[in-house]
């Protein structure tokens, strides 16, 4: 198993695996690879402020992917680094490749002065587990996250004109 910076190449064969990865929670979401490849390209030229890690088996298969970006709180300058996509293969997420991905992530920010780490956990897929898993390497909850699907995203207006607070 090797962790390492993606690559240019790397998008067409992660836009494959990804299509094919069961994601209940997003079932309701239509994967757009066309963005998804945008946004994978981004990343890797971004390297300042972006990192895309894929973790792969002896086959050179991807069997995880990290990405995350050096971002601010909107009180402060200080830069922080956030988690954008943490996967791990089901069959992976107990061996040391959930861990590598995670640490791989730690180094990246540290060489960039960041405050913090922060992991927002939105798969709804084994929470109880990474719970554990992400304070057994020293994170602390601080919150939770919330989602809400929609009947007809597209046509919902983009701001929050109408909205009762």
């Amino acid at each position: 198993m090797t962790i390492r910076f993606a690559t240019l190449d790397d998008i067409p064969r992660m836009a494959n695996y990804w299509r094919e990865v069961e994601q209940p929670r997003f079932r309701h979401i239509p994967f757009d690879e066309a963005r998804f490849s945008a946004m994978m390209r981004r990343m890797i030229e971004s390297k300042g402020t972006h990192c895309l890690f894929l973790s792969e088996d002896g086959e050179q298969y991807p069997r995880g992917v990290l990405a995350g970006k050096i971002d601010q709180y909107y009180f402060s300058s200080k830069p922080i680094a956030q988690l954008i996509l943490y996967w791990v293969d089901p069959g992976h997420r107990s061996g040391p490749m959930a861990l590598k991905l995670m640490m791989a992530f730690r180094q990246w920010a540290e060489n960039r002065n960041a405050a913090e780490l922060v992991v927002g956990v939105t798969s709804g897929e084994d929470i109880e587990r990474t719970d554990r898993f992400l304070k057994k390497i020293g994170f602390r909850m601080t919150g939770g996250n919330y989602a809400m699907p929609l009947s007809n995203p597209g046509d919902k207006a983009s701001s929050a004109d109408g909205v009762a607070a």
